[in-house]
């Protein structure tokens, strides 16, 4: 499969994806995290070429190295990492920043 169609296919089934990284996140990571999806994909206005915006909300963000290990276990589990941005942040980080200005989302 092409990358192009491979992308295609992930960005069509982006939320059996998210549900997966809330899974993950809750069952491996930390069960009080909340996992949200934004973005294009939220708004129903992606195109082949947009990501798949996910939020990652936990306390356990509060150390880069900690983050990069959130993240590369999610990569690892879901054997991808294109077109998918993670944004794992603490609860201080989103009330302070993301939640100003994200419009649309589905919490998972």
């Amino acid at each position: 499969m092409s990358w192009w169609n491979k992308r295609k296919e992930i960005l069509a089934h982006a939320r059996e994806y998210v549900k997966e990284i809330k899974r993950i996140c809750v069952e491996e990571i930390d069960h009080n995290c909340r996992v949200i999806l934004f973005g294009s994909v939220a708004r129903g206005n992606y195109r082949v070429d947009s990501d798949i915006d996910v939020l990652s909300i936990t306390e356990l963000a509060d150390d880069v190295w900690r983050r990069a290990e959130i993240a590369l276990k999610i990569h690892k589990e879901l054997g991808f990492s294109d077109p998918l941005e993670l944004h794992i942040v603490t609860p201080r980080v989103y009330e302070e920043w993301y939640k100003k200005f994200i419009d649309v989302y589905e919490e998972f």
